[in-house]
């Protein structure tokens, strides 16, 4: 396996040492050695080109000779991902909040549902203990309970949906105030394992 790299200098690499990079990658005749060794180097090459030169690689024939590829992806893209400046730095901050609402809103949406899910089976209750009031065979009470369980269901629900809505705003409001494109461009998924200093 090809040894690791430190961190490579964008200003080292020009458009046609990734035109060159990408020729070898494609090409049948490049040794796995050398297949490794250029993946190695983009990964640790921090620019937009080089991990979009390892996506399309990733999509090659060959790929699978590179079995830590993977892995180099993901390193290439936190290396890529870490901030280099000020503005940087907030539009990652920006994106950890999206991201952490993003977790609270899936936990709101299943409770949701699930607060959904026992107003159904409630209201069939009501249903059920509304016949039997007719019926003779339970108090008029018992009508007033389910009703007001129902209602207290409800209220939940409309406050959770109140909940869901705000923080939707909130998150489309951050996304509108990111300003360097590698950070409007991001996978969410992939700033999960930068972080700051």
């Amino acid at each position: 396996m090809t040894g690791h790299l430190p961190i490579q200098d964008p200003d080292d690499f020009d458009s046609e040492d990734l035109m060159n990079f990408a020729e070898q990658l494609l090409s049948p005749l490049t040794p796995q050695e050398e297949l490794e060794r250029i993946c190695m180097t983009l990964a640790h090459l921090p620019t937009q080109e080089a991990q979009a030169l390892l996506a399309k690689f990733q999509e090659s024939p060959r790929a699978e000779e590179v079995i830590w590829l993977d892995s180099a992806i993901e390193e290439g893209t936190s290396h890529y991902l870490t901030p280099v400046n000020e503005e940087e730095e907030r539009d990652l901050l920006v994106l950890k909040v999206i991201e952490d609402l993003t977790d609270a809103l899936v936990d709101l949406d299943v409770e949701l549902e699930g607060l959904d899910l026992d107003h159904s089976m409630q209201d069939i209750e009501r249903e059920a203990v509304v016949a039997l009031v007719a019926a003779g065979a339970l108090d008029q009470a018992e009508v007033q309970r389910c009703a007001e369980h129902l209602t207290q269901l409800e209220s939940r629900m409309e406050d959770l949906s109140q909940r869901i809505a705000t923080k939707e705003k909130i998150m489309e409001y951050l996304q509108h105030t990111i300003r360097s494109e590698k950070f409007k461009q991001a996978d969410p998924r992939a700033i999960r394992h930068i972080h700051l200093g």
